[in-house]
């Protein structure tokens, strides 16, 4: 019989016999009147479904016969994108609500997950906290001089007190407080706008954005360029990429129907600046938040890039957008280097940011600290690359601390004396973009990136990738590992517009998505065993 169940020529079978019991125990009760159901010790972790011809079989979205991570992927994205598809609406109500929601979803996924054993019809008591939220902030940390170094790269299912996450809600409470731990031990404050105000004026392909701080009445003002696709492909106007600077492919990307809006972060190519890289704290930012003596009031050059992008996105909320056919809810930001650092904290901490797509960001950004590539030999001619291709430094803390990056970060982070005393590391800042409504886009370059650390970008997408597949958004997480260029390069754009199309407007891609789980480090000739135990003593 269960050869007839797996290939879908099984008439309906009866439950009222004991010799299915044990097999129909694990499917929803409500099952027994119209279809059965059997898991078959032959077919591992599948549920081969046999259903009367008029019987729609509750979550098998696609008709292939099973529940799986397929229907679990066209449940979430009809879900976000409030899609009215057929299918959907037929089968996707699992748990007999009446209607097709993020319940279903979150039920769906964890009947997969193995967390439950039935689909509970109705509605669950309460609103499930399925999302980011926002908490009351606290920074009751210990100071730097007392924590303890440790080679062990953090869990980040443990709280700072040393309490357990034990359930999606408490993953939520966590991510707030590592977004507190940042602010606190590394990036500085992060200024959220509220005591902004946002007026922005458009003289062709330029843009100027004027910041009145409302509580203290002084003005700043910067300066961004814009770049229109000839033609608008996406409804409800063109996806926008937001750049920290020019040079990221901006061609590649209005080419197909994207928009790019970049701006002098720094002051390195044209003034005025938001915050000049030079460490004496001035520029639009500084004007409006001056850097003082007390650690609030020491927001770091990356904090304040990434405000430059957040007043971009409310210039363009206030009418900006309309303006130029632009849909600021699809916005990318992107930046390479010391602007990579700056892309990842942006998209770590504006929940408006769509994607966040880092590009050879390095230490300090979503490199892990704990990991170094030195000496280490790579054979990278699956790229194309150099079959023996050895690293030589890596960006180490000093560097970082030294007079010509530390207005980088705020005044604490002068104090650790060791990478491994930091109390977080990086898969945690690429943990704050965890999100149902967000992704992270992981760029780097395996080559001629010794500095950055690539395989060290590598092993933080691997630990972000716990957290992501914790809350059932893996496929929120990508990376592209490029052969060479410290850049946005063509290759890296196409990849995120196909990516961004597909999980964002359901558009098919160009590109073969299935790369983006993968890099060379993960090849056996490169892997380091590493790869597979730093994170074996996490709770998931």
């Amino acid at each position: 019989m269960f050869s007839k169940v797996a290939a879908g020529t099984a008439a309906i079978i009866s439950t009222a016999g004991t010799l299915y019991a044990a097999a129909f125990s694990v499917f929803p009760a409500y099952a027994a009147e119209n279809a059965g159901y059997i898991r078959s010790s032959a077919q591992s972790g599948s549920s081969f479904v046999a259903a009367a011809a008029d019987m729609p079989v509750t979550g098998d979205i696609n008709q292939d016969g099973c529940l799986s991570s397929a229907d679990l992927s066209l449940m979430k994205q009809a879900v976000l994108t409030d899609s009215r598809d057929s299918a959907v609406t037929k089968y996707g109500d699992v748990n007999q609500s009446g209607k097709v929601n993020e319940l279903d979803v979150r039920m769906l996924r964890d009947y997969l997950l193995g967390k439950i054993t039935a689909f509970e019809k109705g509605e669950p008591d309460g609103d499930p906290v399925s999302g980011p939220q926002t908490y009351e902030k606290s920074y009751d940390f210990p100071p730097v001089s007392s924590l303890k170094a440790s080679n062990d790269v953090p869990d980040p299912f443990i709280f700072q007190d040393g309490s357990k996450v034990l359930s999606e809600e408490d993953w939520w409470r966590r991510q707030a407080e590592i977004s507190c731990m940042y602010e606190y031990y590394m990036y500085g404050k992060w200024i959220d706008g509220s005591d902004d105000e946002v007026r922005y004026s458009i003289s062709g392909s330029s843009m100027t954005i004027t910041v009145k701080r409302k509580s203290t009445g002084k003005t700043a003002s910067f300066k961004a360029l814009i770049n229109l696709p000839k033609t608008v492909r996406h409804e409800g106007g063109a996806p926008v990429v937001l750049g920290m600077h020019k040079g990221i492919s901006e061609s590649t990307a209005t080419a197909n129907g994207y928009a790019v809006i970049t701006y002098d972060s720094d002051g390195m190519f044209s003034a005025p600046e938001t915050a000049a890289d030079n460490n004496k704290h001035t520029g639009a930012f500084y004007d409006l938040y001056p850097y003082g003596k007390n650690w609030e009031e020491q927001t770091g050059e990356l904090m304040a890039w990434s405000w430059g992008i957040s007043r971009i996105l409310d210039a363009l909320y206030a009418g900006a957008a309309k303006e130029l056919n632009i849909n600021p809810d699809s916005s990318i930001v992107t930046g390479v280097s010391r602007y990579g650092k700056a892309a990842a904290v942006c998209g770590a901490f504006e929940r408006r940011i769509k994607m966040c797509a880092p590009s050879c960001s390095g230490a300090g950004g979503l490199a892990l600290y704990r990991y170094k590539s030195e000496g280490k030999t790579y054979d990278f001619s699956s790229k194309g690359g150099s079959a023996k291709y050895t690293y030589d430094q890596n960006e180490p803390l000093g560097s970082l601390q030294a007079s010509g990056e530390q207005g980088w970060f705020n005044g604490r982070f002068m104090e650790f004396r060791a990478e491994n005393q930091i109390p977080v590391d990086q898969h945690m800042l690429a943990s704050l973009c965890v999100d149902p409504n967000r992704y992270l886009f992981i760029i780097c370059s395996c080559q001629n990136e010794n500095w950055v650390n690539a395989p060290a970008q590598w092993m933080t997408y691997l630990g972000a990738k716990h957290v992501f597949d914790y809350v059932g958004l893996g496929d929120h997480l990508a990376i592209n590992v490029h052969l060479s260029g410290h850049a946005v390069i063509a290759e890296d754009m196409e990849y995120m517009m196909s990516y961004f199309d597909k999980h964002v407007y359901g558009i098919e891609p160009k590109k073969d998505l299935s790369n983006l789980t993968h890099s060379p480090f993960e090849l056996s000739q490169n892997k380091d065993p590493f790869a597979d135990t730093f994170a074996k003593n996490w709770l998931y």
